[in-house]
């Protein structure tokens, strides 16, 4: 039979009086189009009857398609302006594609409902028993998410409902996330935003730690506007309890750069917390007036845990899991163009000897005084004076009482060429220490210091090398006197330095230095007034390989400590071999080695290793002692919907620890997230790069 064509236009302004649905006639016509095999029209209902291959489009007033439906059949009612579609459909608009097996269009409110529908969204496939839609977006009831193509899919998040705005958000409630038919999680919301910048991520980590058994850690990350990125995160740990925390991020260069990070978990068992906090912030304050033009900002840096072993026990990427002490610090700077002004409080705690679980104070400062001026000249004479200081009230180790103390220093220099490549710079400076007493059997005390320092240098394409004397006298206690009744006669310095640096290539260099102390009252050998040689050599043939080693060498006892690191490859291919040896254990090597690798070219397979020993020969290739003292590995694969990584660590302080991390390829940044990066640099250098947490 020969088909039919039948091609209706409706001026949908003219079919009733005027709304906030019609556009003005200036702009145009607002329109729908039907085309369709055959057509029937009951004037009396005023409904159009299309079947077999039916196409509506709806048009602008600037005659741009806004919609496209194509069904086997349609009704369209032209007095209530609404369609019907009693079977499968399909719709097309700019914000993705829809599917249904019924539906309902009120084309006049620009609203309606599906029935068994599904909408394809960028890289997401949304699903619901029942689909009610808006201008504003869908609300899916009964419904799925996935963003896996294959049918069935590998996987999909199943909620109870869904709310979709296209190109800005989608919100989910009381979802269950299933492995092909295997629940796994439950998350009670899932919010995701949809348009530009970062979006919400939500990453899980299920591993085993032999310390704290079965654990999985989920971190929530969203961008709050575009200098601001917050996270959330809530673990659970079978042996140990819910530990919750969560890290800001704002970063506004010219105003504000700050990052905070805090961590808390009750052990089962303890009624006492556990907790880290960490971070810092730098702030630029405005000016105080205008014929003010100084600079004022403040900054600090912070690294508080309540106890030496919290690190290890809970972020074992962070490299002070390690370095068990805590300090915290704040100041604040007003800069000029002559000085610099900065008023501070410091603290730091170490791990107590007598109580390994326990702090003691190591230093403390609160408050604190500097002062420094830029060089600068007094009554035209030919040299440069330059002023730095401080005052403070601090407290050292093992002290019971708060010491007020001050220092100031005045240099007077010059720097005098003597030729093209030769250049002398001469200095002289006063030093004094002001003591004053805070406890009854401590008196008040200045003590005075005076010396001198010049630098002959000789300078060249190829490198430089600088020859240079320094003195440093101590007077009295409380005299102007030198202090020739101590046993090193006032004498605190008298040294001849020789620093050789070499630079033949931009990827090569080499550098050599030592000292001869020249004090009259040290009675010392030749070799022992000599300081340890020191000489560093690096060497970059090409990008991918770097060698370096430095090495100490004392001629009075001998090697001191000798390190070497190679470096081979780069991105995910690497090689990596350290080697250090010191005289404080000097029959041992420490060697480190990192390694990154895929297996073969196009596998999906890649890994990360670590490995840190120590050793101590006994003979060619044989040992006295053989430990690692650190053993890691991280193996990655990508699937078709997940990225995943597997982590085995073994480390001295009981860390043995396995975990696995899947993270949904939906949840991939859609670009570059500068925030992260620069937070990343500047807050958590030691992070992978990608990485949320430690």
């Amino acid at each position: 039979m020969k088909k039919t064509l039948l091609t209706i236009s409706l001026a949908l302004a003219a079919a009733l009086p005027a709304a906030a649905y019609d556009l003005p006639s200036s702009t145009g016509t607002h329109r729908v189009s039907f085309q369709a095999d055959t057509a029937g029209f009951n004037e009396y209902t005023r409904e159009i009857g299309l079947e077999g291959n039916v196409r509506l489009e709806e048009f602008s007033a600037e005659d741009k398609q806004v919609k496209l439906i194509r069904a086997r059949n349609l009704t369209v009612n032209m007095a209530s302006r609404t369609i019907v579609a009693p079977s499968d459909f399909v719709m097309d608009d700019d914000t993705g594609t829809v599917y249904g097996k019924s539906a309902f269009f009120d084309y006049a409110n620009n609203t309606g409902f599906i029935n068994n529908g599904q909408f394809q969204h960028k890289s997401f496939i949304f699903r619901g028993r029942s689909v009610a839609f808006d201008k504003d977006g869908y609300v899916y009831k009964k419904a799925s998410l996935t963003s896996c193509d294959s049918e069935p899919p590998h996987y999909r998040l199943r909620a109870s409902r869904i709310y979709l705005a296209p190109e800005r958000y989608f919100l989910a409630y009381n979802t269950v996330f299933f492995v092909g038919k295997i629940p796994v999680f439950y998350f009670p919301v899932i919010y995701k935003p949809l348009g530009r910048g970062t979006p919400f991520v939500s990453s899980f980590f299920p591993g085993y730690d032999e310390r704290n058994g079965f654990f999985i850690k989920s971190n929530y990350v969203y961008r709050v506007s575009p200098q601001t990125r917050a996270k959330v995160y809530l673990d659970y740990f079978a042996k140990r309890g819910i530990g919750m925390g969560g890290e800001l991020d704002y970063r506004r260069p010219e105003k504000n750069i700050s990052n905070i990070s805090v961590y808390r978990i009750r052990e089962y068992g303890s009624n006492i917390d556990r907790w880290g906090v960490n971070g810092g912030y730098w702030h630029s304050f405005n000016r105080f007036n205008e014929s003010d033009p100084a600079q004022y900002y403040s900054q600090s840096s912070f690294r508080l845990i309540s106890d030496p072993s919290f690190n290890n026990d809970f972020f074992r990427t962070n490299p002070f899991a390690i370095s068990p002490d805590k300090q915290a610090s704040v100041a604040f700077t007003r800069k000029t163009n002559y000085t610099v002004t900065r008023l501070s409080a410091y603290g730091r705690d170490e791990r107590s000897l007598e109580n390994p679980d326990k702090f003691r104070k190591a230093y403390e400062s609160v408050p604190r005084l500097d002062f420094n001026t830029v060089p600068f000249s007094v009554l035209k004479l030919p040299v440069l004076n330059s002023f730095t200081g401080y005052f403070e009230n601090a407290r050292e180790t093992d002290v019971s009482y708060y010491q007020k103390k001050g220092r100031g220093a005045w240099t007077v220099s010059k720097t005098v060429p003597l030729s093209r490549n030769v250049i002398l710079s001469p200095s002289v400076f006063y030093d004094q220490a002001v003591f004053l007493s805070t406890a009854a059997a401590v008196e008040d005390a200045w003590i005075g210091r005076y010396g001198s320092s010049v630098n002959l240098r000789y300078d060249k394409l190829w490198g430089s090398l600088d020859l240079r004397y320094s003195l440093r006298r101590r007077m009295r206690e409380n005299s102007f006197s030198v202090d020739r009744s101590s046993t090193d006669k006032g004498q605190e310095l008298s040294s001849l330095y020789v620093d050789l640096f070499i630079m033949p290539r931009h990827n090569t260099y080499f550098r050599a230095r030592t000292s001869f102390d020249m004090r009259d009252y040290y009675t010392a050998s030749f070799t022992r007034r000599l300081a340890p040689l020191t000489v560093e050599a690096y060497y970059a043939p090409r990008p991918s390989l770097d060698l370096y080693a430095e090495d100490s060498y004392s001629f009075a006892d001998g090697n001191r400590s000798f390190v070497s690191q190679v470096n081979l490859g780069a991105g995910e291919h690497y090689f990596g071999a350290g080697v250090a040896n010191y005289s404080t254990d000097s029959a041992a090597w420490v060697l480190s080695n990192t390694m990154g690798f895929r297996p073969w070219r196009g596998s999906k397979w890649r890994l990360e290793g670590v490995l840190r020993y120590r050793a101590v020969p006994a003979g060619f290739l044989e040992f006295s002692s053989f430990r690692f003292f650190e053993k890691a590995v991280s193996l990655y694969r990508d699937f078709h919907d997940f990225r995943t990584r597997w982590d085995y660590r073994v480390r001295a302080g009981g860390v043995k620890e396995f975990f696995f991390f899947v993270n949904l390829k939906m949840n991939d940044p859609v670009r570059y997230d500068s925030l992260e990066e620069k937070s990343r640099q500047c807050w958590h250098p030691w992070r992978q790069e990608g990485a949320v947490r430690d």
